[in-house]
């Protein structure tokens, strides 16, 4: 790559690139566009497995990264930020005025893999022959839905709403948006794995810190952003909230919150029983549906009362679905598990009151689709693309 080369494209975006240093980095990372990396799970009871190559984890996660998006007149649009969110990535400042009128957005390209039982071949940037494309969005909410339905830092998760009433609210920014979905659980989850190879997720994240489940109401309603200066990052700043509880606000490749704060609603799954068999059906799109075709899994595991997960379905689509419970909070996957016979969604992440049993993998599908609690907030995503500016050229538009 040139040292003239102003932006380069990494699936299907252009980026901008400031400097030259992070041109050359990122030109170091295209030597390992071929690589894959590989591990195995459930080997043992220990969360921790061997992870072959995980530089081809860490490329992919240097070409995620935060975006602000504006509509206006109809249209999208969107500017990359710098990594530590600073500043827009062509150093035009970000206000908080700016922040206020945006959604906080990361880019998520296309993430090659191919699964074959408990094994996976992480191809992230790269094809993999006989591969798949994990289905999420290829762009996903920085933080858990806000007022509105935003994906915007300064204001507490909105809760107590149906699924179907948080995609409205995605909706009504732009027939565009709507709820971050299976596929992203999915992928979020083997870039995880593959970038730590510990299914110990609260622990890794947290760097050791407890969650406390004491009045986890008043960690739901902190405001997003607390993390923020972990920027593109991973890891955990801590909090003192309105209950003088110390809490631990988590980031994994720019994402606040992805576990312990609230439950989130992920479309593009549903379940049902067939006599005495519970299945669940994998759709695509950017909709909430009970009736929705799609892929068909059967046998899932019908009930379940939050006992920690030990096995997955995971098999050639890397399906993030309990299997098998039993574990706890130090073996396995480290997560709970909720299911029964009537339910018909999936929620993933667990909120503060249920303690070590929340994680990235901590899933239920015991709810309805008229569930509606304080305990259960959503995540907007995007489904389609947005005209890319500058930072310059965003704020220009807002004047």
């Amino acid at each position: 790559m040139s040292q003239e080369a102003k932006t380069i494209t990494i699936g299907g975006v252009p980026i901008y690139l400031k400097d030259v240093e992070a041109r050359e980095r990122l030109a170091a990372l295209e030597k390992y566009t071929n690589a894959k990396a590989e591990f195995t799970l459930e080997q043992s009871s220990a969360p921790t497995f061997a992870v072959s190559n995980k530089i081809v984890a860490q490329a992919y996660a240097a070409a995620m990264g935060g975006y602000l998006f504006y509509v206006k007149d109809g249209s999208v649009y969107a500017a990359k930020m710098n990594d530590g969110w600073t500043a827009f990535a062509d150093g035009t400042p970000i206000t908080s005025t700016i922040r206020a009128n945006t959604e906080t957005m990361i880019h998520v390209p296309d993430c090659h893999f191919i699964g074959n039982n408990k094994t996976l071949a992480f191809g992230g940037l790269s094809e993999i022959e006989g591969g798949h494309i994990f289905g999420s969005p290829h762009w996903v909410g920085a933080y858990q839905m806000s007022s509105g339905g935003h994906s915007r830092p300064g204001s507490g998760s909105i809760h107590s709403k149906t699924m179907t009433e948080f995609w409205n609210l995605a909706q009504a920014i732009h027939t565009d948006f709507g709820l971050a979905n299976f596929g992203f659980h999915c992928l979020i989850n083997a870039l995880y794995q593959a970038m730590f190879g510990n299914l110990n997720s609260e622990y890794v994240l947290s760097n050791g810190n407890s969650r406390s489940s004491a009045s986890w109401d008043a960690f739901r309603d902190l405001a997003h952003g607390l993390a923020d200066s972990i920027g593109n990052g991973s890891g955990c700043v801590s909090a003192v909230d309105s209950a003088s509880v110390t809490r631990y606000i988590t980031k994994l490749c720019g994402f606040e919150d992805l576990l312990g704060k609230l439950w989130e609603f992920r479309s593009g799954i549903r379940f049902y029983m067939d006599n005495d068999v519970r299945h669940a059906v994998v759709y695509d799109g950017n909709q909430v549906s009970n009736s929705a075709q799609g892929r068909d899994i059967s046998g899932v595991l019908a009930s379940a009362s939050g006992q920690y997960t030990t096995a997955m379905e995971l098999g050639e689509y890397w399906d993030m679905l309990p299997k098998t419970v039993g574990g706890d909070s130090d073996s396995y996957y480290c997560d709970g598990y909720w299911a029964s016979t009537g339910g018909e969604l999936l929620l993933v992440g667990g909120y503060a009151d249920d303690g070590s049993q929340c994680g990235l993998s901590y899933a239920g599908s015991n709810d309805g689709f008229s569930g509606a609690n304080g305990g259960l907030g959503a995540r907007l995503a995007f489904y389609s693309d947005p005209t890319i500016v500058s930072g310059e050229a965003l704020v220009a538009m807002m004047a």
